[in-house]
């Protein structure tokens, strides 16, 4: 036996125990069971930071009450990632017990008490089978795929001056203090950099100057930007603040789908210390812009639960270990319902995927997690593959 040979058959081996161990991952990954794990659902069916504080005649009362307020202030968060902005409302106000069922666990962080006071933090993980159920009875389609950051420049126009850079854009401010941690779309603010404030002024980013809006997304690599510009306004009638919001989405890569929209937020002009309002003002004009931010992706991938399709894809490997990182990167999009091994060969796998959605939406989710699918011209058949991005992160 030469070393060729040895080196060939030992090889052989290698793929035909890894084509056994993966066609046990296969049922044991893509099984129901499976598609309900904690590590799919930690991305999306985990709300963060809901901050409760409480006071009663005594901590275990004011306990028993922060909890049960938090948890139902952490569905509305989950429900507000996850839906459209026009479907809240038809959902029904859940009953206490009804919360408690959607939930499958949490935890307590920061925990402060006095006699009668309790202050924490939850994380709140819900039971993913149990939301979606309920989405369907009411016939509200949902997303489950996270989205590409995007960029927020905040323009503040108050008493006919222009602030963007500026020390005292408060609208600034409110954006970089925003806790997105339970969005749908990342969303970051750039800083006011020397070269960022060479780039674009906040003349140039109300008006739509193109060129600079342009060279501004190309100097910082950015994948959207969207131009929010605000503008306060008093309602002495009625004792309000109001703000003006209108934001331009720009998009290098997708010039017919540069979208706009105008939005308007009102809180009282006096908090409860009597001092002026502005600071729960612009937390409204972002909670608001971000929702419509979130409903731009969430248009391209809703899905209905209960509806399924199937395709069949085939995807060349350039080591058998590729299989193992597809099969990794697949675990990771909820789009995909089972996944069926059908061949494995040293450079080929053949597979069916059943998925929620159309295949636009599904091959959108794939490329959140570095796969292409991608369909013949000729053949129509489908195929699936690996960028770098995926490779680079499997491997890990």
């Amino acid at each position: 036996m030469t070393i060729k040979y040895f080196k060939t058959n030992t090889y052989y081996v290698y793929l035909i125990l890894l084509f056994n161990v993966s066609l046990a991952l296969t049922y044991t990954a893509f099984g129901q069971a499976g598609l309900d794990s904690l590590d799919r659902e930690a991305s999306i069916y985990t709300i963060y930071n809901v901050e409760v504080d409480e006071t009663s005649r005594n901590v275990t009362t004011a306990r028993d009450r922060a909890l049960s307020k938090g948890q139902r202030q952490a569905l509305e968060g989950l429900f507000r990632r996850i839906i459209l902005i026009s479907d809240r409302e038809k959902l029904p106000e859940f009953s206490d017990a009804e919360v408690t069922e959607f939930i499958s666990g949490f935890e307590i962080n920061n925990e402060r008490r006095s006699t009668v006071r309790y202050i924490a933090s939850l994380v709140v993980h819900f039971n993913r089978t149990k939301i979606t159920e309920v989405l369907s009875d009411y016939e509200i389609p949902y997303a489950e795929t996270l989205g590409t950051a995007v960029s927020v420049l905040p323009v503040l126009e108050e008493a006919g001056a222009l602030r963007l850079w500026e020390k005292d854009n408060k609208w600034r401010e409110a954006w970089e203090n925003y806790d997105v941690i339970n969005n749908l779309v990342p969303i970051n603010t750039p800083v006011p950099t020397l070269k960022n404030r060479m780039y674009i002024s906040a003349l140039q980013a109300k008006s739509g100057d193109q060129r600079s809006i342009k060279s501004f997304i190309g100097e910082n690599r950015l994948n959207d930007l969207i131009i929010a510009t605000a503008t306060i306004k008093k309602d002495v009638n009625n004792d309000q603040l109001q703000l003006n919001i209108h934001l331009k989405r720009n998009n290098p890569n997708l010039e017919e789908d540069n979208m706009s929209k105008d939005i308007s937020v009102s809180v009282p002009t006096h908090n409860e210390m009597g001092e002026i309002n502005d600071k729960a003002l612009f937390e409204a004009g972002v909670d608001a812009a971000s929702d419509w931010v979130d409903d731009l992706w969430k248009s391209k991938v809703l899905v209905n639960y209960g509806v399924a399709s199937k395709i069949r894809a085939s995807g060349y490997l350039n080591e058998v270990s590729d299989w193992l990182i597809i099969q990794k990167q697949l675990a990771k999009v909820n789009l995909v319902r089972n996944i069926n091994l059908k061949s494995i060969t040293i450079n080929n796998v053949d597979l069916e995927i059943e998925f929620a959605g159309d295949e636009e939406q599904l091959a959108l989710s794939l490329a959140q997690q570095g796969l292409t699918l991608e369909q013949g011209e000729i053949d129509n058949k489908w195929a699936i593959g690996l960028t770098g991005f995926a490779q680079s992160t499997g491997r890990n």
